[in-house]
Parts: structure tokens; sequence; C-alpha cells
């Protein structure tokens, strides 16, 4: 090869982090538009002309996460058939509308009916991009690539919590929905930059294309290993040994959905109720995300070395003991550091049971593995929204959700270590 020949490849190449961020930037629209939902609960409760009881805020939470079961369920698998490009385009095509048609919403129906098709898209999107980071990222830094790209995630969280509290109280619930839409606006920025996954078309016999890609971002070319000559879709989940890790993997899930979104979509409603004003009780969602910004890193560090399990185990635990103890302190900077851990605890867990999952399925399958994983966890994620709404709409003390919200936590991490009986799937 001539020395001109090396010098341009050198100039074009790019680095995968590129497609990390682009991935995490579209993370952190995910996160902004589910996790701001438990910034406007309060306020949809205060709607006057809606009359709305929290079982029917809870409701509307747990249709936007029937939704995202939905999604999951149909990208993941739509994902390893097309490609993760177009999946990922369309998805944020379609959350971005709903979202703005959320905030327009002239009543409860059509706004549970918006919140619904949002979540379609925001499902869609999550498993194909953690695809997407996985398949990017250099094998003995998936853990750690994947968390950062995550912290666009948390970001997102946060910004909710931040505008929450700018806006919410002087101008009402809707602008925070509107905003969520903004993303379309950066529709045409990211078709042109967000490639395909080169595993993925050397599995589609396109290695001309996978090569040029992986040359493109400093990547090994990678090994023509055609998806047909493997079983594909939901049955190759429970085949070559893969029935109990697969079980094992929706029932972590399950608990880690439930976790994170009944805590993300009630946090704010429950120290209200608890006595905290609506400000204080917005800044303990900002609290939670940036405990789980934290521990994630610590959490994604030691993972990287071979421990995802013990990590998702241990971490799962702390969940459940910081959210116990919510239940009996009531000082204020303690309460802010229980409520830091248990951010690391719910979805600092979440985003690393993703790696967790992501790695234990071929390339040929990866989409169809998370996306029923995770679709199977929107199981959780919806009934973890519902306990919020039927404790407070039944009179019971706030604290209960806590209570229930504890023992899921362990439960996780009994489902957890239950890994380590299985060192290794198949691939």
């Amino acid at each position: 090869m001539a020395i001109q020949d090396l010098a341009i490849i050198k100039e074009n190449v790019r680095s995968p982090n590129i497609i990390i961020a682009l991935c995490g930037l579209l993370i952190l629209f995910d996160g902004y538009d589910l996790i701001v939902y438990g910034a406007v609960a309060p306020a949809l409760l205060g709607e006057a002309s809606w009359g709305l009881t929290p079982g029917l805020v809870g409701r509307a939470a747990s249709i936007t996460l029937f939704g995202m079961l939905l999604g999951a369920l149909v990208a993941g698998t739509l994902a390893d058939r097309i490609g993760r490009r177009k999946v990922i385009i369309g998805s944020l095509l379609s959350f971005s509308v709903m979202m703005i048609g959320s905030g327009l919403a002239p009543n409860f129906l059509v706004f549970e009916g918006t919140r619904f098709l949002a979540g379609l898209g925001l499902g869609a999107l999550f498993p194909t991009v953690t695809a997407l980071i996985i398949e990017f990222s250099p094998p003995k830094r998936k853990a750690i690539a994947y968390s950062i790209a995550l912290l666009g995630y948390l970001a997102g969280g946060i910004i909710s919590g931040i505008l929450g509290m700018l806006l919410v109280q002087k101008y009402g619930w809707r602008p925070l929905m509107i905003i969520g839409g903004t993303p379309i606006l950066l529709l045409p920025f990211f078709i042109r930059l967000i490639p395909e996954s080169p595993e993925w078309l050397a599995t589609k016999n396109r290695q001309t294309e996978a090569n040029q890609i992986a040359n493109q971002y400093g990547l090994p070319n990678p090994v023509a290993r055609p998806a047909v000559s493997r079983q594909v879709g939901i049955r190759s989940l429970f085949s070559e040994g893969r029935l109990l890790p697969t079980l094992n993997a929706w029932g972590i899930h399950f608990c880690s959905l439930l976790l994170t979104f009944g805590m993300v979509n009630w946090l704010p409603t429950i120290m209200n109720k608890m006595g905290y004003d609506l400000g204080s009780a917005l800044l303990f969602s900002v609290t939670l995300n940036l405990g789980a910004a934290v521990g994630l890193l610590i959490g994604a560090r030691v993972a990287d070395r071979g421990n995802v399990k013990i990590v998702v185990a241990g971490m799962f635990l702390l969940g459940a003991c910081s959210i116990g103890l919510l239940t009996q302190v009531n000082q204020g900077l303690q309460v802010y550091g229980l409520v830091a851990l248990a951010g690391t605890g719910t979805i600092g867990t979440q985003i690393l049971a993703n790696v967790l999952v992501g790695n234990l399925y071929p390339v040929e399958i990866r989409g169809t593995g998370l996306g029923f994983s995770l679709g199977i966890g929107r199981i959780g994620g919806m009934i973890g929204p519902a306990i919020g709404g039927a404790v407070l709409g039944a009179g019971l003390a706030p604290q209960w959700n806590f209570y229930i919200f504890a023992s899921v936590a362990a439960l996780g991490c009994l489902l957890a270590l239950a890994t380590l009986l299985y060192r290794t799937i198949p691939h």
C-alpha cells in the first residue's frame, strides 16, 4: 500500500467515541422524556379542569411504560433484521412528535394516548442504541463506555428536575413536555452521522460495507458469520443452553425497571406527601440522578474487570438498604445522602444490568435478547408507578412505597447472584 493511501486512511479514521457520544445524546433525550413525568406528576394532580387522582396519574405513567414494552419487543427483533440505524432514526422521530402532542393535549384521554405512543418510540430506541454502543465499544471497556453513554440518561433526568423547579410552579407542566419534543430539530444531524453496526452488516453478508465502517472508526474488521447459520428470533433466546439465563435476565430487568420507574415517577410526590415543599421534593429527583451517575461510574470500572454480575448484585443490595432507611430517617442531609445512594441502587443498577444482559447474546440476536428482556422488564416498570398511585390513592402512609421498593431490590440482588450459577452462554 502506498504511503499516500496510508495517510488518507489515517486522516479519515474516526474515534468510536464519536458514536458513543452520539448515542449518549440520544439517550439524554430518552431519559428526559421519560423522567420528566416525575417532575410534572404533582402539577398534573393540581390540574383543576382535569380532576385527576393519584391513581389516574399513575395509570398514565404505566401506559407510557406499556408502550415502551411493545416498542422494545418489536424494535429488538426489527433491529436484528433491518439494522440498528433505521430503527434508531424512526424511534427518535416518533417520540419527539408524541412528546409535543402530550404538551398540547386538550384533555387527559389525549394526554394518555400520546404518552402511550411516545412510549413506543422510547421503548424502541433504548435496546437498539444499547446494541449499537456495545458493538462500537472496545472489548475490555464495554461497561465503562456504555455507562458513560448512559450518563446522558441521567443528565436528561437532572435537566428535567432542574427545569421542573424553574418552570412548573410558574408556567405549569406543559412546557416541560413540549421541550421533550425538541430532538426533532436534530433529526437531519443524526441521519447524517449515525452509522450502521459493522458487526450487524457482517451477519447480512455485507462484508465490504462492514469493513469500510470498521476501518473508518478504527475497529477490527468483523468476522463474517451470516445470521442464517444460526437460529434467530425469539426461539434463539431459549436454545443452545440459554433458557435459564434468559429467564434470569428477564427477572433482573423486571426488578430493576420496577425500582427505576417507581422511584423516578413518584419520588417527588412521595417526598412532598412526607412534608417537603414542592421545590425540595423536586430537588430529590435531581439528587437521585446525581447519585446514580457517580455510583454508576464506580460500578462500571469494577464491572469491566470481569465482575459485572457481582457489581449488579451489590448495587441491588445498596438500593434495598438505602430505600429501606428512607422510611426511618427524616433529617435533611441524611435523607439527601440516602436518596443519592438509592439512585445508584436503582437507576445505576438498571444501566449496568443492560450491559450484563447485552453481553449474554451474540450479535445476531443481541437486539432480540435486549429487546425482549427490556420488554418483559417493562412489566415491572409499569407496576412500579402503579404501586405509587395505589399506595397514595388508598390513603396509606407514603413510606409504604419505600417498603415495597426495598423488598424488590432485595429480590433483584438474589437474581443477580443466581447468574453466577452459569458462567457463560454458548455463542
